[in-house]
């Protein structure tokens, strides 16, 4: 595989939110604000539903959700937000003291057009938090965090 893969969700033959993370959008940048975009389609496949978005995430904004799914992940509660700039997805994990995990979100195929399909992934619990967390790991490997803000 020559791209980087999170996965929301048991796998792909449940419902899921799948983002691959390709390249850069910009590979000649080097800094914070134009360097940090990603080219990242998402794909939904949620009940009947199924969307594929062209859009661009932030390596800062995926390691933000890495770092408040790491803090959820010990503390075994609270919620991780991961929330595009350009407001292609908006997506909630919150963890109940059971384990039981929470995920809902919003993803937008053209921000600009209100074009939106709300979800929620079911039967997720606090063990379905490590692999989501190596896989962030693995994309802020591949592409790190550039420049200062």
């Amino acid at each position: 595989m020559d791209h980087a893969e999170i996965i929301i969700g048991r796998d792909e033959q449940s419902d899921h939110v799948r983002i691959q993370v390709l390249d850069r959008m910009h590979p000649g940048c080097t800094d914070f604000w134009d360097g940090n975009w990603l080219t990242s389609p998402i794909y939904v496949h949620i009940g009947g539903f199924t969307a594929t978005i062209d859009a661009g995430l932030r390596v800062d904004e995926l390691r933000d959700f890495r770092v408040a799914l790491e803090r959820l992940y010990a503390q075994v509660g609270g919620s991780a937000t991961l929330s595009s700039t350009e407001h292609w997805i908006e997506l909630t994990v919150e963890c109940h003291p059971t384990g039981s995990l929470s995920v809902s979100g919003i993803v937008a195929d053209d921000p600009g057009m209100r074009n939106t399909l709300h979800f929620v992934v079911e039967g997720l619990d606090q063990t379905d938090l490590p692999p989501l967390v190596e896989a962030l790991v693995a994309v802020e490997e591949r592409f790190p965090v550039l420049g200062r803000r």
